[in-house]
């Protein structure tokens, strides 16, 4: 541990005192607080592409209440996100790394990537995750649990559906989760525990996925008319529980480019890679996936135009969402008909969804929209909560029964 934080002061050095810099003052002038109205935020302009490391840590244990707020979050990261703003191709990517992820320290230790922020702080973690992705780290921000739970809180909570009833008791946590199934409105104490929730077959990947899910759906809520008002309660979350090397300005075209997005530009990704195995001494790690990783970093910078995937080998998942049994055959089957004969279908989803989605799950847009094109309905979302063997999961919902007669032929 001790070698470990001397290179990350060593190596990492010269990133470390850049990442020092403070952003957001405890307090802030009358024209600072302007520069956030809304008439003024859709002026800013981002004029450069910005890679940002997200890293959501614990919260600080009880012998470091009287810790510096920097010192605070250097604690273990339960998410940790690599987000690019890209003005040029207006997108925002999202590349999901899961807690568990093997990486490299500089001494060739291998460990997870939830240590790293521990371990070395944010420069540890973006020199990590950057080495990893082969993609330089211009920017961090570092909050909270009680962060992430009272921003949610200052939107006014957000709308999930929660697939199962999630409910465990964790004593040594202090962590209780109750949550009932069904689509529903979350405080920022019930979102934290729809986050923190892992007993399902999937672990941390399953973890992963729900902040996907919340993710999208809060960007949603934060961006709809009535929340702009908020905006000033927002920044108030953040300068409590937000540690950042993001300059002002930066800050100020961010949130601009967020206002145009709406949400709809918003494409979010799991890291490539398998589950490591106990024969070869990596249980309980993600194991990165490098040939896949990289392939997905030259698409989202746009160094490489994606190879389209033969019919025959598009792995898809179909899931039944229409609330009426055995609809996923049926579409199974008109794309076993034209030429998509690795299609397989997956247990029921437990709600039904009113709209298809066909869900992009290896990051490959190209195919769900191909999918999309034969299929003749649903919207295509590039995010990683569908079925994980699949490089296109389609979830099919109520709008196929509305099709005549139940088929696009």
């Amino acid at each position: 541990m001790g070698f470990l934080a001397a290179t990350a002061a060593t190596s990492g050095g010269l990133l470390a005192i850049h990442l020092r810099q403070q952003v957001l003052p405890l307090a802030m002038s009358e024209d600072e607080l302007a520069a956030f109205r809304p008439d003024a935020v859709r002026q800013a302009t981002l004029d450069r592409s910005l890679n940002i490391l997200v890293l959501g840590v614990d919260n600080p244990l009880p012998h470091q209440a009287t810790a510096s707020h920097h010192q605070a979050l250097q604690s273990r990261s339960d998410t940790i996100l690599l987000v690019r703003f890209d003005p040029k191709g207006d997108r925002i990517h999202l590349i999901s790394i899961p807690r568990d992820t093997l990486i490299r320290y500089p001494n060739r230790q291998i460990g997870k990537a939830n240590a790293a922020n521990a371990v070395g702080g944010p420069a540890l973690a973006a020199r990590a995750v950057g080495e990893m992705l082969n993609l330089p780290i211009d920017r961090y921000l570092r909050l909270n649990t009680d962060g992430i739970t009272a921003l949610i809180d200052a939107v006014g909570g957000v709308e999930i559906d929660v697939p199962y009833p999630m409910k465990y008791t964790d004593h040594t946590q202090n962590l209780t989760i109750d949550l009932q199934a069904g689509r529903q409105f979350l405080t920022g104490e019930q979102a934290h525990q729809f986050l923190r929730f892992r007993r399902d077959e999937l672990g941390d990947i399953g973890r992963v996925q729900r902040q996907q899910e919340l993710l999208r759906a809060l960007s949603y809520q934060l961006l709809q008319p009535q929340n702009l008002v908020r905006i000033p309660k927002v920044l108030d979350v953040v300068r409590q529980h937000v540690d950042t090397n993001l300059r002002w300005e930066e800050v100020i075209s961010l949130a601009q480019f967020l206002l145009r997005s709406a949400g709809e530009r918003l494409d979010m990704v799991l890291l490539p890679g398998r589950f490591g195995q106990a024969a070869e001494g990596l249980a309980g790690y993600w194991i990165p996936d490098r040939a896949a990783t990289q392939r997905l970093v030259a698409q989202i910078l746009g160094t490489a135009t994606p190879v389209p995937i033969a019919p025959e080998r598009l792995r898809i998942a179909v899931q039944n969402a229409t609330g009426e049994p055995g609809q996923a055959r049926q579409v199974l089957q008109y794309l076993r008909r034209h030429g998509f004969v690795s299609s397989f279908t997956v247990e029921d989803h437990p709600h039904p969804l009113s709209t298809s989605h066909i869900l992009a799950q290896q990051g490959d847009a190209q195919a769900a929209a191909t999918v999309q094109a034969v299929l003749g309905f649903g919207v295509v979302k590039v995010q990683s909560t569908g079925i994980l063997e699949s490089d296109v999961t389609v979830v099919v919902g109520q709008d196929w029964l509305h099709m005549s007669p139940h088929s696009p032929e």
